[in-house]
């Protein structure tokens, strides 16, 4: 699945980040968790980064509208795409839309005569989602036939941490977790498991940093017990994986695409970059780490996992997480994300740094923005410190989104005009960027010489 062949036919580009929330239960018991009112704006935002997957001919559909500034720049470095949107929240004619409406699903925000209209004057004939979710099903059926895309049900079943340590299981691989199904399964499977070490308290559908908690004491695990417990007495069921921490050496994934027909397609190995249960960016694996992994059996081993996703009724792209552990054995299956994921997004924007004979690591920083600022000014500035990356025969800093960096300050600045809001405070944003440089040391220096630039602009940088 390259860049050329998504430009055969027109296609409509869309979705919503953390999919996981909308497939998960609501009747389930949750890990406790630090609020972030910050977060849910720059995730709901994140569906800029989703450009990599079209091609000239093809539609972005974003929650909001891109800086026409980076939308000029990505133009420019052969990311060629229409843009469209769901809201401006720079239009100050327009009312800011209620936190309801602007969290809603992508496909239910683009269930307007608009959208329509967009598919029908561009001649869209298959839809890509970065998840199929239950309003991706209700947006195919008033759109019209884009292309078949398997069903809600099915989606949610894969995707689930259950599904993928089954099917460790079904291929004939060690399986190290074990199921639960209320707070105190928690506890007595958790002694256990603390006889030998810390261990990894798994929701279902839990993400990076967020429904995971690593175990490492009885007491610890009494009180998360008691977190479930309560919940339990309120009606809500308890269901998690538990698994013994292991020592892992490296973090990576493998991308593919199963096809209608059952066939496959290898996309690519993504070395992952973690810091404990978080994820931290993307880089493509070396030729090293591909010759062990084929010397240890694991691409057989995703050709038979491969196979039973398909016999289950599942296409489209797949991520299978996995680890090298020290001493060098691989677990070949860590989770599945059946769905468009962040290494993927870096292995499509390298088909596009191939043009240059580059490679580039896919990042983010957390910041905090000062009164006042712009998107326009961080470009500029990248740009006046040599820093951004301009194509051929040059390394830099690529900026791939605005609206992650700068939603929460617009919805505060507007919020604060209407009234709404009396202290501004520091908003957060999230800016995803690729490091384009000739190794892992000179991608380091790169983002150095970035969080300089950030500093001069007086952006706070959390990471």
């Amino acid at each position: 699945m390259s860049r050329s062949e998504a430009r055969v036919t027109p296609t409509i580009v869309m979705g919503t980040f953390d999919p996981e929330t909308r497939w998960r239960d609501p009747n389930l018991a949750k890990l406790p968790a630090m609020p972030d009112k910050d977060r849910e704006s720059i995730v709901l935002c994140m569906d800029e980064l989703l450009f990599p997957f079209c091609g000239p001919d093809d539609i972005l559909y974003s929650r909001c509208k891109i800086d026409p500034g980076l939308y000029e720049y990505l133009n420019g470095l052969g990311f060629y795409f229409h843009s469209r949107h769901h809201f401006d929240l720079s239009d100050e004619e327009r009312s800011l839309p209620e936190p309801d409406l602007f969290k809603q699903c992508m496909f239910s925000l683009a269930l307007d005569g608009q959208q329509r209209e967009e598919i029908l004057i561009h001649n869209v004939k298959h839809l890509s989602p970065y998840a199929i979710t239950a309003d991706t099903e209700e947006y195919l059926h008033a759109a019209g036939s884009l292309g078949s895309l398997p069903d809600h049900e099915t989606v949610k079943r894969v995707n689930s941490k259950f599904y993928s340590n089954r099917l460790l299981s079904r291929i004939g691989e060690k399986c190290y977790g074990t199921e639960v199904n209320s707070a105190l399964e928690v506890q007595a499977v958790g002694n256990t498991l603390l006889k030998r070490g810390a261990y990894l308290l798994k929701d279902p559908f839990g993400v990076s940093g967020k429904g995971n908690m690593l175990i490492e004491n009885e007491a610890m695990q009494r009180r998360i017990a008691e977190h479930l417990e309560k919940q339990e007495r309120r009606g809500l069921r308890s269901q998690f994986l538990l698994e013994p921490l292991l020592r892992k050496e490296t973090d990576f994934s493998s991308h593919w695409f199963i096809r209608e027909s059952g066939e496959t397609d290898f996309i690519s190995v993504q070395r992952m970059l973690n810091q404990q249960q978080n994820y931290c960016g993307s880089i493509r694996a070396d030729e090293a780490m591909l010759l062990l992994l084929r010397n240890a059996g694991y691409f057989d081993t995703m050709e038979k996992a491969l196979r039973i996703l398909a016999e289950d009724g599942y296409h489209g792209f797949v991520c299978f997480d996995s680890m090298i552990l020290e001493g060098g054995a691989v677990v070949p299956i860590v989770e599945i994300n059946a769905r468009m994921s962040m290494g993927l997004i870096n292995a499509y924007l390298d088909k596009g740094w191939e043009t240059y004979g580059h490679t580039g690591l896919l990042t983010f920083l957390s910041l905090g923005l000062p009164e006042g600022f712009a998107f326009g000014r961080l470009l500029d500035a990248l740009h006046i410190s040599g820093l951004l990356f301009t194509g051929q025969g040059a390394y830099g800093i690529v900026p791939l989104s605005s609206n992650t960096v700068m939603v929460n300050d617009i919805l505060t600045s507007r919020r604060i005009t209407e009234g709404v809001l009396s202290k501004r405070g520091m908003p957060k944003g999230r800016l995803y960027f690729s490091v384009v440089g000739r190794n892992d040391e000179h991608r380091s220096e790169l983002i150095v010489s970035l969080r300089q630039v950030l500093a001069d602009l007086s952006i706070k940088v959390y990471n």
